[in-house]
């Protein structure tokens, strides 16, 4: 399918794990190669109880030894992966795959640890939390460096390019969400606007183009999602994109490489989740 917008043009396609009640696209490398996570049995911490890797038209499941539940967020052009995990005491943990070794990551003194992207230099950012509120993390060179923006209740981080740039997200005084950049420790609110009080980034190319959502808020069986449409951004100007596909409530991209592809998921009326992907010309 093919939708005309303001200055992109967007071809859609599905991304469905066989057989699984639900699943989604997180993050996508140079090479096209699309990592996520799917449901088989439960939602208990997060979406995914198991992780995936598609490489082409192929499936292969992708589960962290020992952990009730596995979810990959994010990989890079050397196909070296990152994720979080839910392990037997119900505590998250971030994670590492390089070279088939896994190896747990966790924010020093953190009560949990989520890890959602490397760039091809293997640098590593996420989110920990220690008490209340949340923070940002890049870990480089094994060292940690805890990433905050002041005055937030709570601060996400979701994407990394190759030049150290970074995207994510925080929560001001009035749960509002606001879209930021980190640059060499620069920080600088992006928000869509136009009346709408909620924006997250997702991912930004080594370009500077930057996928993320932006909405009011919408209920769909009894839960909250407080962004409804997705968008990039690129040079100044928003163009706002949903999935093509029918019943969509909800439209959210998650990761974008640098040849303008971009994997997402979408709700429909119901409350079903599914994959999605989008090249963007």
């Amino acid at each position: 399918m093919t939708r005309i917008l303001p200055s992109f043009t967007f071809n859609f396609g599905l991304i469905d794990y066989p057989r699984s009640q639900l699943g989604q696209g997180v993050g996508i490398n140079d090479g096209g190669e699309v990592v996520g996570g799917y449901n088989g049995t439960t939602l208990d911490s997060f979406t995914a109880d198991h992780g995936f890797r598609l490489h082409g038209d192929a499936y292969t499941t992708v589960d962290f030894p020992g952990a009730l539940q596995t979810e990959l967020i994010g990989i890079n052009k050397k196909g070296q992966i990152v994720g979080t995990i839910l392990d037997t005491s119900f505590v998250n943990h971030g994670f590492k795959l390089v070279n088939g070794v896994f190896t747990q990551l966790d924010y020093p003194g953190a009560d949990f640890t989520v890890t959602v992207g490397i760039n091809n230099s293997g640098t590593i950012i996420g989110t920990y939390a220690i008490g209340a509120g949340s923070s940002g993390y890049l870990l480089k060179n094994n060292t940690y460096t805890s990433i905050s923006v002041s005055g937030a209740l709570f601060t996400y981080l979701s994407g990394i390019n190759n030049h150290g740039v970074i995207v994510g997200y925080y929560f001001d005084s009035s749960n509002n969400s606001h879209g930021f950049t980190w640059n060499n420790g620069a920080i600088t609110t992006l928000d869509y606007g136009n009346g709408f009080p909620n924006t997250y980034l997702a991912g930004i190319t080594d370009a500077g183009v930057i996928a993320g959502g932006y909405g009011s808020s919408v209920t769909i069986n009894s839960v909250e999602y407080i962004w409804e449409h997705g968008f990039l951004y690129s040079s100044g100007t928003f163009s706002t994109f949903d999935a093509p596909f029918g019943d969509v409530a909800v439209t959210q991209p998650f990761g974008i490489n640098n040849k303008g592809q971009i994997v997402g998921g979408y709700l429909d009326g119901q409350g079903m989740l599914y994959g999605f992907y989008a090249k963007a010309q």
